[in-house]
């Protein structure tokens, strides 16, 4: 099942012993290597399974999010294009985006850091991609970058943070890709934001003050890292406020991938 990875949506097929679950559905948690099976947490009954990848079927985040989704054309929404002499702006990846979209674009940037960081980075795994995630961890490396985000001033004016926490908890505990944020938004070109257009990669190499290949992470991440484990109270106060992080990872928690943990 090439490309799979943990948070993806799969649906099940071809099994003997659990032929009820045919025909529906689940989030993969991790591979078991020692198996050769991937371990799914069923959406019908959320209970967890191990099942060979010959009995899953890979079911695309943008299908499984398609009733959220409102579209403004083809592509969504985020397909526009900004005003070129915004390029500069950090923020103007916002510009034409309804506040649901914005929250929703700026969740997928994450998620798209933490696939291009496993996929390019060096199989770099974090957030939703560390195959021991739990609602913690993914909320505490979610916090290091909205820390960035907030210093490299990427977020437009009048943000809330407090909405953003609520509406991010239903993405960045899922993988999320390239062919997802083409189906989702139109498009995805670093080159198209330098010409005033809009790149999840573009933004997110702006936030994390680097590029996914680069050795060592930037100076303004290490940074960050150490604040949000130094000082997490101060930093969630200053982005939302402590009830609005404990209330994320309490969303996690109850969410499709950690619901029966």
């Amino acid at each position: 099942m090439e490309g799979a990875k943990p948070g993806h949506t799969v649906r099940f097929q071809g099994l003997k012993g659990a032929a009820h679950l045919n025909g529906t559905q689940g989030t993969l948690v991790k591979f078991v290597k020692k198996e050769g099976r991937w371990s799914v947490r069923c959406d019908s009954d959320n209970s967890n399974v191990n099942a060979k990848p010959d009995n899953l079927t890979l079911y695309r985040y943008f299908e499984s999010k398609r009733e959220h989704l409102s579209f403004g054309g083809p592509g969504g929404s985020g397909s526009g294009r900004v005003d070129p002499s915004a390029a500069d702006d950090p923020s103007s990846w916002a510009t034409g985006l309804s506040q649901k979209d914005q929250y929703e674009w700026f969740s997928n940037c994450y998620q798209m850091r933490c696939d291009d960081d496993y996929t390019w980075g060096g199989c770099n795994l974090h957030g939703p991609y560390d195959p021991d995630a739990t609602p913690d961890s993914i909320a505490d490396d979610f916090l290091i970058y909205c820390i960035l985000a907030d210093r490299a001033t990427t977020l437009p004016s009048g943000w809330d943070w407090k909405a953003f926490l609520k509406a991010a908890a239903g993405y960045i505990s899922y993988a999320f890709e390239k062919d997802d944020a083409r189906e989702r938004w139109g498009s995805e070109n670093v080159f198209q934001a330098m010409m005033g257009g809009r790149s999840l990669r573009f933004t997110g190499n702006k936030i994390y003050q680097s590029d996914v290949n680069e050795d060592k992470d930037s100076v303004e991440y290490c940074e960050a890292e150490q604040d949000a484990e130094r000082s997490k109270s101060k930093m969630q106060e200053r982005l939302g406020g402590s009830a609005g992080w404990d209330n994320l990872v309490e969303d996690l928690s109850n969410g499709k991938r950690f619901s029966s943990i």
